[in-house]
């Protein structure tokens, strides 16, 4: 959380993550800069962004097309940011939330975890950090589905 790490080698614009899979995610916000800031690392990343501007749109595409990550803006006018996770939690398909905030602390992360979210992101977005952040969340993704697939229960319920 919050912590840049270089690996030589590393290459930010890379299209996809370990599994091969192209990236697809949803960011909720309803600031403009930081709405562009994402599609513009997005577009370098190679990934595919639907942007938002509250859980009702957010609900509605990830119903339409099924996208295992979402990054949400913990400042969204007339939306408690612990009430769009657990609007999120309670979908069928399991989806890891990234909370972006521009107050990144152990007390948020650990609030964000017990909401079912998966890690904090700061703003400023760093297209360093927001890939390595997305790339870990898109292995979680990965084997939530392998261990979640067919069981009854999911594990924020």
């Amino acid at each position: 959380m919050g912590r840049s790490t270089r690996h030589p080698g590393h290459d930010p614009t890379q299209r996809t993550v370990a599994s091969g899979e192209p990236v697809k995610l949803v960011a909720i916000t309803q600031n403009p800069d930081d709405a562009e800031t994402l599609r513009q690392i997005a577009a370098r990343c190679g990934w595919t962004i639907a942007i938002v501007d509250s859980s009702v749109a957010a609900i509605l595409s990830l119903n339409d097309q099924p996208t295992p990550l979402v990054i949400c803006d913990r400042d969204l006018s007339g939306e408690a940011w612990r009430d769009v996770l657990a609007k999120i939690a309670a979908l069928p398909r399991a989806v890891c939330v990234l909370l972006a905030s521009s107050v990144v602390d152990d007390y948020l992360w650990n609030d964000v975890i017990r909401h079912h979210g998966y890690d904090v992101v700061a703003k400023p977005f760093q297209p360093d950090e927001l890939h390595r952040l997305v790339t870990f969340a898109w292995s979680w993704r990965g084997w939530a589905h392998r261990y979640y697939a067919g069981n009854l229960h999911r594990p924020n319920t």
